[in-house]
């Protein structure tokens, strides 16, 4: 298999339909409209790695420098998705590869990667990765109504 990792901000909008077909074997459908605004509102030092097999998005890797007051700087893995047809292939080998020289380029001396708990599957290879568990959490989510005065989405601020 000739898998290569790319690593970008923006991807061609061929990939970024691959993406959501991605998002969608992990039950996160999302139109192209929305995914299109969730790539621009990022910050500009979030990067995408794909992993590209001739012309198709195999998986990916959404990487953040997460800043907070509670530790240093380091950075995080805030999504690891991997088709199901290549799974246990060396795919995720390679993107959580390529997401420690990024953040080894960057300066940061952590990897970060939090996952459902009921993503089971997923711990044992996190664990082969050298990841070590270092918590447990809940988390709590209540929707909003927002009150839209025009057509036009609203931006955070």
């Amino acid at each position: 298999m000739d898998l290569q990792i790319v690593r970008t901000l923006h991807p061609p909008e061929v990939h970024l339909q691959q993406i959501g077909r991605l998002n969608e074997h992990v039950g996160l459908p999302a139109t192209l409209d929305e995914l299109r605004r969730r790539l621009e509102a990022l910050p500009r030092t979030d990067r995408l790695l794909m992993a590209v097999v001739e012309d198709a998005l195999v998986g990916y890797a959404h990487l953040r420098v997460a800043h907070d007051l509670l530790a240093e700087e380091s950075a995080e893995v805030i999504a690891i998705i991997v088709d199901p047809a290549y799974r246990r292939r060396g795919v995720g080998r390679r993107l959580i590869a390529a997401a420690e020289i990024w953040a080894k380029e960057t300066g940061r001396s952590r990897l970060i990667l939090r996952t459902n708990v009921l993503t089971t599957s997923a711990h044992a290879f996190y664990v082969a990765m050298g990841f070590e568990q270092a918590e447990t959490s809940l988390v709590f989510v209540r929707a909003l109504q927002l009150e839209r005065t025009s057509e036009e989405p609203t931006k955070p601020s």
